[in-house]
Order: structure tokens, then sequence, then C-alpha cells
């Protein structure tokens, strides 16, 4: 892979950025973000669903348990020195990654059980000039039904506290764009179908969602919204604040928007005080200053894992202190045989219990069963932004709580 395109400022990951921000490309210009360790865990998660998928003997995700991920490749049971000089960087298989990785296995392999090399393409790199010289991407799971003429485009997201909509999905579509043109399939296609496979982000549609769109109409979007944001964001300064400035690489320096923000707050919080609290507050009001603090919390992330890193460098970072993370015992491998040794099994283990709904969906026949016997208690309502996957509750829902009217 190019450096640009592994670097791309228009590519496809970051479509859901810089169509609604153009000005955080200029902005974030020679920024190096550092990588998360969540985004290490995806990065590691994807190249273990890329090996289970492109190996011919069909290996799941479970077998690879103990294995080493490394700078996006799998590389044994354990790491080398020699060969990893950032140990850090080392990210372990477990359970977990093998359990979610499997979901979306399950899933590929369930849809499309007629795979081969000439219908079928894992981690497809594409570069379009002749739709937009940036036009880069790499879709995770691209599969074309010759026989329904229909294209199907797959995303694994390994993240759980952000959950992705597929729906309209603008890195989904950009994929499908790219797939159609490098691939060659924009007169032979009629349907493309969009997934999205999150096992560890709760969402109403469960962990598996898909959403179609034909292919005039993604040709439009492409030509009418697409290729001009591309174009906007090579030269416009606008900005705008939103859940897009989280993994914005221009975080971490004075973006001008996140300035403004700030100075927003700064004077609903005086409007605030002078007309005597929240409750004196329009809901126009309350709406801005509940979408202005999501936005701070952008900012103080980002202090809060610079003042992370030279807190580690030795630095004093006034008022705060390195302290170690609070963690839960665990039992080491050879706890077991020697708990059954010494208090007897019956005593030492816990009795099997029913696995959780999530779980049962996986076995076979399991959404059918949870459908019948799974249910979701009531929990009381919670206000949330209007981007939630959560369907809104209906009035009848909200009648059994007390109105807050607006004085």
């Amino acid at each position: 892979m190019s450096e640009l395109q592994a670097h791309s400022p228009l590519g496809a990951s970051g479509a859901y950025r810089w169509m609604v921000c153009p000005g955080s490309v200029g902005h974030s210009a020679g920024v190096i973000d550092p990588e998360s360790e969540f985004a290490a865990l995806g990065t590691a998660a994807h190249a273990l669903a890329s090996l289970c998928l492109t190996s011919g003997d069909e290996i799941d995700a479970w077998l690879l348990i103990g294995e080493w991920v490394y700078e996006g490749e799998i590389v044994g049971p354990g790491p080398s020195p020699e060969d990893m000089p950032h140990l850090e960087q080392v990210i372990h298989i477990d359970k977990g990654m093998a359990d979610a990785v499997q979901v979306y296995l399950n899933a590929v392999r369930y849809e499309h059980p007629d795979q081969n090399q000439g219908n079928t393409w894992v981690e497809r790199k594409f570069h379009c000039p002749d739709i937009h010289e940036l036009f880069y991407g790499t879709a995770d799971f691209v599969h074309y039904d010759e026989a329904k003429s229909t294209l199907h485009v797959w995303d694994y997201k390994h993240g759980a506290g952000i959950v992705v909509d597929v729906f309209a999905n603008p890195q989904l579509m950009y994929y499908a764009c790219g797939a159609l043109t490098d691939l060659r399939l924009w007169k032979v296609a009629k349907r493309i179908v969009l997934h999205v496979a999150q096992p560890r982000g709760w969402h109403s549609d469960g962990p598996l969602r898909e959403w179609s769109i034909t292919k005039g109409e993604l040709a439009n979007w492409l030509d009418d919204v697409l290729v001009p944001a591309m174009d906007r964001a090579q030269t416009s300064t606008d900005t705008a604040s939103g859940d897009h400035c989280r993994f914005c690489p221009a975080r971490w320096r004075a973006c001008p928007q996140l300035v403004a923000d700030e100075k927003e707050l700064t004077k609903l919080m005086a409007k605030m005080k002078e007309k005597g609290g929240a409750k004196k507050l329009s809901h126009k009001d309350i709406a801005r200053l509940l979408d202005l603090g999501e936005v701070m919390k952008i900012s103080i992330k980002a202090a809060r894992e610079n003042g992370f890193a030279r807190a580690e460098g030795g630095a004093k970072i006034p008022g705060w202190k390195l302290v170690k993370a609070r963690s839960n015992r665990e039992f080491k491998e050879t706890a077991e045989k020697a708990a059954i040794k010494k208090f007897g099994k019956d005593k030492a283990f816990t009795t099997p219990e029913l696995k959780s709904p999530a779980k049962i969906d996986t076995l076979p026949g399991g959404k059918k069963f949870t459908t019948e016997y799974a249910f979701k208690p009531e929990k009381g309502m919670q206000l949330v932004q209007a981007s939630d996957a959560r369907n809104e509750a209906g009035p009848s829902t909200r009648s059994m709580f007390k109105p807050q009217h607006n004085n």
C-alpha cells in the first residue's frame, strides 16, 4: 500500500468526518495521531478475521486464541523482542476477541457459501482516480452475487463504545462505489447490500445489520454528494463540531471550531447564571448546552491522554498523578486443577447457567428461541443524543414518567 493510500486525507474511513466538517482536513494536516489501545485492538481483530477468511481450510477464530498480532500481522504464539522492538504494540488474541470475530465469520460464511476467487475479495484495497484523485479505501469483505446481480459490502467493527448504523452509512457507500469501480461492476450490478457486523456494540437491530440501495441511487449519491464533498474538503475551511470530532486528528490542536464552541459554552453558562439556573433556559438552550458538553468531553479527553503521556515520561502534572489501574483478581492457569484437588469440583465450580440471549442468538435456531423466551426489562428513561441507535420512546411510554415543563 502506498503512503498516500495508507493516510489519504479523503479516504473512506474518514468520510463520516470530512463530509460534515471539510475544514478538518486542513486543520489535521501534519498531525501525528497516536493509535489508541482501542484502535490497536480493532486492527488486530481485522487481521484475525482476514486470516480466517483467506485460509483455504476455513479456519475459525477460536483456533488462534493465544497467538499474537504485531503491526497488523499475526506473528505466532509468542513475541520475539528481536523481531518486535515495540512490545507495547503486540496484541494478544484472547477469547473475547475470537468470540467477536467468529460472529462476523459465521455471518459472512452463512450469507455467501459460494465464495471463490472470482466473486469474493477480503481486505480489498482500491484507488479510483477516475472518481477523484484522493479516492482510496480498503473494504473488509466484498462479494458479488452474479445470479442476483447484487454486490455485498461488509464492514467489521470491533469497537463497543460507539455503535455504527448501517443506514446510509457514508463509509460503506464509499466502499461500494470503490468496489463497483475497481471491479468494473457498474454495468452489471443492479443492487448493493451494505452490512455492518458489530458483535461487541449493542444496537436495537442486533449485531448484524444490513441496508440495501439500488445502483442508480448509489450513483446519484456519488455524483451529487460524495464527489462535491471531496472537492469542498480540499479547499474549504468551514468547520462543524459533533460526534465526528472524537477521532479527528485536529483535536490535538487548538481546533478553531472547538475554541468557538468553548466560547459559546461560556456565554450559555453566563446566561444560565443570569436567569437563575438551568430550569429557566429554553428547550433550544438546553439542547445546545448538552451538545456543547459532549464536544467539550472530546477536548478534555485529548488533554487527559496528553497528560498521561507526559506523566509516563516523568513530567509532573499539577494536581494529577499516575496510579495503578484498578483490576479484578484472576486465576492463574494452574488454579483449576489445584482448586479441584483442594476443594473438590462441586465446591470450587459454579453450576452451569444459561448463556446470555446474545450468545444464544449465535446458535442454530437461536434467534427464534430468544424471540419467544427473551425480553428486555424496563429500566427507566434516559436523555441521549438523537444519533443514538435506540428508538425514541413514544408518548405512551413517556407518560409513565413525570413531565418536565419549560417555564
